[in-house]
């Protein structure tokens, strides 16, 4: 009988390891989050982001081409976002342009902007401004502390990129420097640790990945592991001023509402060799994101 349950806790044990490297990593999920936007303009109700963050490249592959057969069922987005983390390693490089290149390819006409994550920095300054001359040689912006004003539907809104936070190139002050207050905008943040900036300077929406929800979820416990300085909990998903502030233990200034996208690729686990990506109970994501009028929580 021992011998039986030893047996069996082995073979639970060897599917589950299984599933975390060889199945999970690859179901990739295409979600479809609601964002509620007090000051979104009247003309851009339903406006549609495809969110794509985290793809952590660094050879053309299985998840790679998984990605592109998801994409052909997706409905045309009125934005494209790629944020942050599209290389891991400098062979990497090649393949984010190509994978950029492809994707606008699934959706001409279609506006994409980019902005970096630690991954871009992790191969050295060199190699980084390798990859952000290519991708504007390919006629991709990438704001890099920055914003541009851009129209779409007779609006003209801000859209910002914040750089990465995580090794100190992250300036939300200077991302949205001389932007009017008045008009609706866009922060795009690889890392949601820029939050309370974000809500103080005006944002309206802010979209973020770099936690990749945890990676690694246990049942009742959640995330183990966020690389987020505001805590575990704000892992993925929707926050809204209320929930932000459950997190902050305050009220964040401003109505900033932000999505969390449990990202496309995994992070390597430090100290193992050969390198292992695992997820478990934690899906990679596509995100078609879309803004909706109505008011902010208040009650919190």
């Amino acid at each position: 009988m021992l011998q039986l349950l030893n047996v069996s806790l082995g073979a639970l044990a060897l599917g589950l390891i299984v599933d975390a490297l060889a199945i999970e990593p690859y179901r990739l999920e295409i979600t479809a989050p609601r964002l509620v936007c007090p000051r979104l303009p009247e003309a851009l109700e339903g406006l549609s982001i495809l969110l794509l963050a985290d793809l952590h490249t660094s050879t053309w592959g299985r998840r790679e081409r998984i990605l592109l057969r998801l994409l052909e069922k997706v409905e045309r987005p009125d934005l494209i976002v790629w944020d942050g983390d599209l290389i891991t390693g400098v062979s990497g490089i090649p393949v984010a342009r190509q994978m950029c290149q492809r994707v606008h390819a699934l959706f001409p006409d279609c506006p994409t902007f980019i902005t970096l994550g630690n991954g871009e920095h992790k191969v050295g300054r060199k190699n980084c401004a390798s990859l952000v001359q290519g991708l504007r040689e390919d006629g991709f912006p990438v704001l890099i502390n920055e914003w541009v004003p851009f129209e779409i539907r007779g609006e003209t809104i801000t859209i910002g990129g914040t750089d990465d936070p995580y090794y100190g190139y992250a300036d939300v002050e200077k991302t949205l420097c001389g932007a009017p207050r008045e008009r609706f905008t866009l922060l795009l943040a690889h890392s949601p640790q820029v939050a309370p900036q974000a809500a103080r300077l005006g944002a309206d929406v802010m979209l973020s990945g770099h936690t990749h929800g945890g990676q690694f979820r246990l049942p009742l416990i959640g995330a183990v592991r966020t690389q987020n300085p505001l805590g575990l909990k704000m892992d993925f998903g929707t926050f809204d001023r209320c929930r932000l502030a459950q997190i902050l233990g305050r009220k964040p200034e401003g109505d900033l509402i932000t999505y969390i996208t449990r990202g496309i690729g995994s992070a390597q686990l430090p100290y193992i060799r050969p390198p292992l990506t695992p997820r478990f109970l934690c899906r990679p994501e596509i995100a078609r994101v879309t803004l909706h009028r109505g008011p902010a929580p208040h009650n919190c």
